[in-house]
């Protein structure tokens, strides 16, 4: 894949788990750098205007740029988060402060007045909209992680019960077989300096 190297080098210069930038970059655009959504974001990694300005990415199609750039903005979602990979992927698909909205049940006013959580609802992080929650369960799926929480776990297929599901929303149909995206065997040295190993 062309842009497996440029994954494996922003992975390993900022912590981040390489399956998990696969996973995002995958769900995003399908590995295509010529992807723009209807609602401007751009590029493999499917970088909104804000976000990229923030992260300093001047071209939002170029790979390497991009994709060293989710792998910046991953590390400060997980560090925002507290490692919470569930919620690092929500804040990537939905923003930050949506997240932070429904972790805290606070209510959050967007710059252009719409108001996020009017209902002061805690869902424990992930918001309740259909696409958010389908782009985390997708997301997590390929990275084949064994949720800690028996409610996401509920939601995520594992070997043990379930060889494969189908994933659907408006934007993409995924089928998954679990024996096709299970991640590749890492050495114990690389895998002790995960910055988001999950127990």
């Amino acid at each position: 894949l062309r842009l497996e190297p440029f994954i494996e080098d922003a992975s390993t210069r900022y912590g981040i788990d390489p399956q998990l930038l696969r996973a995002l970059c995958f769900l995003e655009s399908r590995y295509r750098l010529d992807v723009v959504s209807p609602k401007g974001a751009r590029g493999p990694m499917q970088f909104m205007p804000a976000t990229a300005i923030k992260y300093g990415l001047q071209n939002p199609h170029d790979p390497r740029s991009a994709i060293t750039a989710a792998a910046r903005y991953l590390r400060d979602l997980l560090r925002e988060f507290n490692g919470r990979t569930d919620l690092a992927i929500a804040a990537y698909n939905a923003g930050e402060g949506t997240v932070e909205a429904f972790l805290t049940g606070k209510s959050l006013r967007l710059s252009d007045g719409k108001i996020i959580n009017p209902g002061n609802v805690r869902t424990g992080g992930i918001p309740p909209y259909p696409e958010t929650k389908q782009y985390v369960r997708a997301a997590l799926t390929l990275l084949a992680i064994k949720p800690e929480s028996a409610r996401i776990k509920s939601l995520v297929p594992t070997r043990d019960r379930e060889s494969s599901r189908r994933f659907t929303d408006r934007d993409f149909t995924l089928d998954v077989s679990m024996n096709e995206i299970s991640p590749p065997q890492r050495s114990k040295e690389k895998a002790s300096s995960s910055f988001i190993d999950i127990q």
